[in-house]
């Protein structure tokens, strides 16, 4: 399964803070509200899922949520599952209920991992939500409690080098991070080795982190 992460660079900081209404199907879990009395049974949960990822990248998160909720309902162990309710949260906080949504994708996120620990693209995502939280956290002023965040995110990230080290993702995530804590030179280099994978990089990523780095360089010169 290739894995989809939250888009880099997203203006997500400036999203609604408002929780939006949504029907229990709509929520991972069904919103803890609906506890099914279904027997197990792994194969409709494997289909479910299926259709859960082909929705997903449709861009089509409403039916690929309910889709994982079914995947959820007969098999409550499955790994796709959480990491369907983990990416969905992630990309919902884009729009609205910025942290509650990128907290409820960690958890989900961490389950998954915890489930399945030789998945490093599960671990690359769960890293990449680890980011992308202390990042938020650190622009609302809560630095002190953001690099806890970015530390979690640099342990899962080695943690799948040693496992993937071959999967281009993980480097340009892993340069997303060095990027968000001031480490420029560190997430170019993470972007080259991403590239030396045959990675093609966000431009407008390439071009920010190109001129933090002359700023950096022209800081030091004065």
């Amino acid at each position: 399964m290739r894995v989809a992460i939250i888009n880099l660079i997203m203006l997500f900081f400036f999203a609604s803070f408002a929780c939006a209404e949504r029907p229990m199907e709509e929520l991972p879990m069904y919103g803890g509200r609906h506890d099914p009395k279904v027997a197990l049974n792994k194969e409709n949960s494997r289909e479910a899922a299926k259709l859960g990822w082909q929705y997903y990248y449709n861009e089509d998160l409403d039916t690929a949520m309910k889709r994982f909720n079914q995947a959820w309902m007969f098999d409550h162990d499955n790994v796709d599952a959480l990491w369907g309710f983990g990416i969905i949260m992630g990309r919902r906080a884009s729009r609205e209920d910025t942290e509650g949504n990128l907290r409820e994708s960690i958890r989900f996120l961490e389950m998954a991992n915890s489930k399945a620990r030789n998945n490093y693209r599960i671990t690359i995502d769960l890293a990449f939500s680890y980011t992308v939280f202390g990042e938020f956290l650190k622009t609302q002023g809560r630095s002190p409690e953001s690099g806890k965040y970015f530390q979690r995110a640099r342990e899962l990230f080695k943690q799948a080098e040693s496992i993937g080290s071959r999967y281009p993702l993980l480097y340009y995530n892993w340069s997303v991070l060095e990027f968000y804590e001031g480490n420029y030179q560190m997430a170019k280099a993470r972007l080259d080795e991403a590239k030396e994978l045959g990675f093609n990089p966000d431009p407008q990523y390439e071009e920010e982190l190109k001129t933090k780095q002359d700023l950096f360089r022209q800081s030091r010169i004065e």
